[in-house]
């Protein structure tokens, strides 16, 4: 099964940044794609954290009010 979550992860360009991002408090932390898929994604101030960046929130029209 791990193999599936390694190609997974490798398999979009937000995945194999390995970086996600907290809406509320902004902070960023360097992540495992392939674990994360695995056992969960990191959360933060009681949110799971995002793989979208401050600057692509910008440009879907995600920021926060």
């Amino acid at each position: 099964m791990s193999n599936l979550h390694t190609k997974l992860g490798k398999c979009h360009p937000k995945l194999t940044r390995g970086q996600v991002w907290c809406r509320t408090c902004g902070a960023t932390i360097k992540v495992n794609s392939s674990e994360c898929l695995q056992q969960g994604w990191p959360k933060c101030c009681g949110y799971t954290m995002t793989l979208d960046s401050p600057e692509e929130h910008v440009k879907l029209g995600l920021e926060k009010d």
